[in-house]
């Protein structure tokens, strides 16, 4: 009697799982050798969003430190233009 209800129990909450989907792989064999990527097709997709996201941010940051570095440089033109110039020397 025991192992009757043991195996109801066992296959009653085998069919209680909801049956998961197999998720794919990716595996890439190059030169570096064998690697195996265990994220679903979905995931790798949003990991490539938020890589691309990253990159345009870091352009955008780059950009603007070039842009206030040459902003920097012409302020430090006009103020060199308002002195006067320095005297020649003899000897250097």
């Amino acid at each position: 009697m025991k192992h009757i209800i043991a195996g109801g129990l066992i296959a009653a909450g085998l069919l209680a799982i909801p049956s998961v989907p197999a998720t794919a792989q990716s595996i890439d064999i190059g030169p570096g050798g064998v690697r195996v990527d265990p994220r679903s097709p979905r995931e790798r997709d949003r990991d490539e969003i938020r890589r691309e996201e990253r990159r345009e941010e870091f352009r955008d940051e780059r950009r603007d430190a070039i842009r206030d570095d040459i902003r920097r440089d012409e302020r430090r033109r006009d103020l060199d233009d308002d002195r006067p110039p320095l005297p020649p020397r003899d000897r250097y």
